[in-house]
């Protein structure tokens, strides 16, 4: 078996550590102060790790330990109503419904600037024309001042037309590469569980792209197996429970971030090699962890586990290794003395990428997003304005659970005391021995007299009330309250109690349009981690990608919110225009290019290859200039033979005419030639008045768009302008 490595990317090219070992106390100062920010956030985080719990107990039916205990010190049912988990699943499968289930991609780029056109280009237009000129005037032409100047501008706006069509083939391409990238770096799989983490916490976090060295299957000769080590581009959700930001911070680009991870062995292993890892300190880490591991606890984790149904506590010997991820400023004298020293000013302060387990800084690197951010995105169902955690949706409509629950609650326990009948026994009036405990059909109750003579029985039976009835109102009540507080009605996800219009399909469908524009904003929400990751991979490509003809000056466009959740809507009309523009007036203004240009776009909108349906523009515009020569063709044909059959009856009494027009037969100026039948069969230029008010281009500057744009850039091409 074959071994192949790939050289890792430019971007990731930061300056390795030296060999020789690093003065350990200057290398400890670099450590103890990502220890710091560690400790620092890790107190900062307890009240957040509390919501965070409180959040997840919600979505997964449990009370918060106060609060069962409190139920249980008074007795009772504790029966938790799923109404949370029934909005957030409802949430989830309407914004996977809208991000993921569909073919086309949820994001565009368009272009933001087209291209100008630069002067040596001009000048080249400029002197082509000059050439034609010259040619026609050597041709003993006469040309029009007028006609120069409307020659300037047509060829000018064709090729300004051809540079624009240009870069919006660019920017196509580009969008294609990105979309590959995505579906390489598996993300759509990651937003599946952000938007499960969306749902349910404060913040939701996903971080990308990242490089990451992975080893690939290939086949060589013969089906030589040969496995590949590459670097690829990933994207990873991120816990919020594993991201710890600064007390301070506003999102992921102030103060500092700390990404705590839980490494198997061999993801260490593989990250040997890769730039700006120290080989010292990272042996030193699998010396001392690699068969127990190492892991601290902090608040939550025994809970997290349990709630995520693994068991309550890691084994002693699970191998995993808790390490850290600081991303923050530092000064350049930290980098220096740790061993940076290429491109590092020590006045200067440096946005790094630290890898740190226990007093052990084994990887260090500046940080290679040339704006200096971060590859991490968050969003919140409701934010919080200048605050790093917004409001989950639990916690939005964590009242109403409350009330639903209490009402629930209240109804089990009414239900089990009015069950049956209570029973009043008056205990002196029963023999020793009597179990009053046990009641059962036919039981015999042996009781003594009435000592007060009042004749009372001793044994008396009575019915609790039923107050179950009321009880539903109440639960009714706050349940509708929940869909008003959270913008996702009980018919969005199928439910069949749904009153007034929404029994008619017609009022179902408004009230299903009303109800989108709540989630809309949730959706805007996520288009924001869409377009962020995006514009990284745009900026990665445009630094660092060798094809140019996908590069060029775009802005990324989020669909998700605007452009998806109309999409069928939007087929649908499109389809009606398409109709309605199908008659011979319409087709007269819209034209043969516009009318390709709408079928164009119905057929991406049902998916379907437009390449094989609808022709380019290129070839619709070959297609027209092969149909008016055919049809000039065929007017001449039929001019000539109306010629000859009028001159066939004097071609017997005459003799044939001389090879040409006389003199006076000369056309006037400004005259063109209409073909005329000859003696021996050819053809010979017949005066021909134009009646036009128009400016004609002359006939020596007649050239196609096609042609002339080909001679622009091959000129231009040839002068090194393009």
């Amino acid at each position: 078996m074959t071994y192949s490595f790939e050289k890792p990317p430019v971007e990731a090219e930061v300056m390795d550590m030296d060999d020789q070992e690093s003065n350990r106390s200057f290398e400890n100062r670099l450590s103890s102060y990502v220890r710091s920010c560690w400790d620092e956030a890790k107190v900062a985080k307890a009240v957040i790790t509390e919501r965070l719990l409180k959040c997840e107990r919600q979505r997964r039916g449990e009370y918060d330990p106060e609060r069962l205990a409190d139920i249980n010190r008074v007795g009772g049912s504790d029966i938790f109503m799923m109404l949370t988990d029934v909005k957030c699943r409802a949430a989830e499968s309407w914004i996977r419904d809208v991000m993921l289930n569909q073919q086309d991609r949820v994001f565009d780029l368009k272009v933001s600037s087209y291209p100008t056109m630069p002067p040596e280009m001009r000048s080249n237009i400029v002197d082509l024309i000059k050439t034609e000129a010259e040619d026609f005037i050597a041709q003993g032409g006469e040309l029009h001042p007028e006609t120069f100047r409307a020659r300037m501008e047509e060829v000018h706006e064709i090729t300004t037309q051809k540079m624009k069509d240009e870069a919006e083939d660019a920017a196509r391409r580009m969008g294609s590469k990105i979309e590959d990238q995505l579906e390489a770096g598996a993300f759509n799989t990651e937003l599946k569980k952000f938007i499960t983490d969306y749902t349910t916490f404060p913040t939701a976090v996903v971080k990308g792209p990242i490089i990451k060295r992975a080893k690939n299957m290939a086949w060589g000769p013969d089906f030589t197996p040969i496995v590949v080590t590459s670097y690829q581009e990933r994207f990873e959700r991120v816990s919020p429970y594993d991201i710890f930001p600064a007390p301070a911070s506003t999102g992921v680009n102030d103060a500092y971030l700390i990404h705590r991870h839980r490494l198997s062995l061999r993801a260490i292993e593989t990250m040997r090699g890769t730039p700006g890892v120290n080989e010292d300190e990272l042996a030193t880490v699998i010396s001392r962890f690699g068969i127990s591991g190492y892991r601290t606890w902090i608040q939550g984790d025994n809970e997290r586990r349990v709630l995520a149904g693994k068991p309550f506590r890691y084994p002693l010997m699970s191998g995993e290794i808790e390490t850290v991820e600081f991303w923050g400023s530092v000064p350049g004298t930290l980098l220096l003395e740790w061993g940076i020293e290429d491109e590092v000013d020590p006045d200067d302060i440096y946005e790094i990428n630290a890898w740190w387990t226990d007093g052990c800084l084994w990887k260090c690197v500046l940080n290679p997003d040339p704006l200096g951010d971060r590859p991490y995105h968050i969003a919140s169902w409701e934010d919080i304005p200048d605050s790093f955690w917004g409001f989950a949706l639990g916690e939005i409509m964590r009242d109403t659970q409350i009330m639903c629950n209490a009402a629930a609650r209240s109804i089990a326990n009414n239900m089990s005391i009015a069950s049956g009948p209570q029973v009043e026994i008056a205990i002196d009036r029963l023999p020793d021995g009597e179990q009053i405990t046990e009641i059962y059909p036919w039981k015999i109750w042996q009781t003594t007299s009435d000592r007060t003579g009042g004749g009372q029985p001793a044994v008396r039976f009575f019915q609790p009330n039923m107050n179950a009835g009321e009880l539903m109102q109440v639960f009714s009540t706050f349940a509708k309250q929940a869909d008003e507080v959270t913008g996702i009605p009980n018919y969005v996800y199928g439910s069949s109690n749904v009153s007034g219009a929404g029994r008619t399909a017609s009022g179902l469908s408004m009230l299903m349009d009303n109800a989108s524009k709540g989630i809309k904003q949730a959706i805007a929400n996520i288009d924001t981690i869409v377009s962020g990751i995006v514009q990284k991979l745009y900026l990665h490509n445009m630094m660092f990608d060798q094809d140019p003809y996908i590069k060029g000056d775009f802005k990324v466009v989020a669909k998700g919110a605007m452009g998806l959740l109309h999409k069928e809507t939007l087929q649908m009309r499109r389809n009606e225009f398409l109709m309605a523009t199908n008659n011979p007036v319409d087709s007269q203004i819209t034209g043969v290019e516009g009318r390709a240009y709408l079928l164009r776009e119905a057929a991406r909108g049902l998916q379907m290859d437009t390449s094989k349906i609808v022709p380019d523009q290129n070839s619709i515009e070959q297609s027209q200039i092969n149909a008016k020569a055919q049809q000039l063709a065929q007017q001449m044909h039929a001019q000539m033979m109306e010629q000859m059959q009028s001159q066939a009856p004097q071609a017997a009494m005459q003799q044939p005419a001389p090879m040409g027009p006389p003199p006076e037969a000369q056309p006037p100026d400004g005259a063109m030639m209409q073909p005329q039948q000859m003696a021996d069969g050819g053809m010979m230029d017949q005066p021909q008045t134009d009646m036009g008010n128009s400016v004609q281009p002359v006939p020596g500057m007649q050239m196609g768009e096609d042609s002339m744009a080909e001679q622009v850039l091959r000129s231009l091409a040839a002068n090194n302008a393009i």
